[in-house]
């Protein structure tokens, strides 16, 4: 019921903005928003998926002061994610705790957020609404450290439309040190700035779709090709970590939520093609999301056959959403054809964040919400470790 509720706030101020109403207050919306969901995340206490595991980690890490010895330099730098390494033997040395850095995560990400979103975004509520039902809750309640990495990835963009090679790379590093995965991004900057032409991506989004249909195997190979010639690098582990993991090799079943992101993106790039022309007019970062868009669609149904490194991939892509959706919005001027628009995108927030909202046994380790500062005054006791086990059991 918590989550239902900040959804539907969420979903009141982006009516308001779409129709255009409260204007002297609707700029404070975004900022609201941005609050309401970095105390959400920023105070959150045994909740959600990661948060043990996150624990662990900085209970095993050395302070920042015992880095000049060799077995302190080998407890600081556990992973390869050196910056969130830093980060947490730094604030274990000032005296902080793991809720520590879950508030510094979470208020990064949403400086990052807002940046990207006032910039490139013609409908910043809207914007956030797509954002908490895509991201919120597998990345900000869980995943933090991929957050972080994507919300800096999202403000680099701004330097792929400059041109700007080193700054981009610079930004992406900074995001991969956080996690490893960003590395990965560092080949969009030579994709996502060209311009295609509209036969061409109807024409990647057909052969892209009869590869899933048809079931065609080929980034298994791929992997197996290219992973030897990266050497020691920590990406190609990980890609014969997943070529070869049973887990991590499940392909992606067609069931009910596939189809329903099949629909979604079906419809959602036929209207981003059909009104590209007006669209590029009206926002001159179309193009690059549009390419970041195409990109998504090929992880979905490209990388069929292994789910979760195309649904770690995906979670990036996801940006185009929060930006290309509220576009097809604002791009009418009557508020009934707004409205029109409006009820597909809420419908699309609704189906992506429904087992969230609605309490689905499924996440439970989400439900009841936990803050730090409530159970910390008033001395309550943690459903965390009961709740995370049951989760666990029920998606097994």
């Amino acid at each position: 019921m918590f989550y239902l509720v900040i959804f539907l706030l969420i979903v009141f101020f982006a009516i308001l903005e779409v129709l255009n109403l409260e204007k002297a207050i609707s700029q404070y919306f975004p900022m609201t928003v941005l609050l309401i969901l970095l105390s959400i995340a920023g105070f959150r206490y045994e909740t959600g998926v990661d948060w043990r595991i996150y624990t662990s980690m900085f209970e095993t890490t050395a302070p920042i002061d015992e880095i000049t010895n060799s077995l302190g330099r080998e407890q600081i730098f556990s992973t390869p994610d050196y910056g969130y390494c830093l980060l947490i033997s730094t604030v274990k040395y000032l005296g902080g705790s793991i809720q520590t850095i879950f508030f510094i995560v979470s208020l990064i990400t949403y400086v990052f957020l807002f940046k990207s979103i006032t910039v490139f975004s013609d409908g910043k509520t809207t914007s956030l609404l797509i954002y908490f039902s895509l991201l919120f809750f597998v990345l900000d309640m869980s995943g933090m450290r991929q957050s972080l990495a994507l919300s800096i990835f999202f403000y680099s963009i701004r330097y792929i439309y400059e041109k700007n090679f080193i700054k981009f790379v610079l930004l992406i590093l900074l995001a991969a040190s956080f996690h490893w995965s960003a590395y990965l991004l560092l080949c969009m900057y030579f994709i996502i700035r060209k311009y295609f032409s509209t036969k061409a991506l109807i024409a990647f989004f057909v052969v892209s779709l009869m590869i899933y249909v048809l079931k065609i195997s080929w980034f298994n190979i791929m992997i197996e090709k290219l992973a030897p010639l990266l050497g020691d690098l920590v990406f190609a582990t990980r890609l014969l970590f997943y070529s070869r993991d049973e887990a991590a090799e499940a392909g992606r079943a067609l069931n009910l939520n596939t189809v329903m992101n099949i629909f979604f993106y079906i419809s959602t790039f036929s209207l981003l093609i059909y009104y590209r022309p007006q669209l590029e007019k009206n926002n001159k970062y179309f193009n690059i999301f549009l390419n970041i868009y195409i990109c998504q669609i090929f992880t979905f149904f490209c990388l069929f056959e292994f789910v979760e490194m195309s649904e770690r991939l995906r979670m990036y892509l996801m940006l185009s959403n929060i930006i290309l959706l509220p576009g097809l919005i604002f791009l009418f001027h009557l508020n009934a054809e707004r409205i029109l628009i409006f009820t597909y995108v809420f419908g699309f927030a609704f189906f992506s964040c429904k087992p969230y909202i609605l309490n689905a046994p499924t996440t439970i380790s989400y439900h009841p919400y936990q803050n730090f500062i409530i159970y910390e005054t008033f001395h309550l006791q943690s459903t965390g470790e009961q709740r995370l086990n049951e989760q666990a059991e029920l998606n097994e």
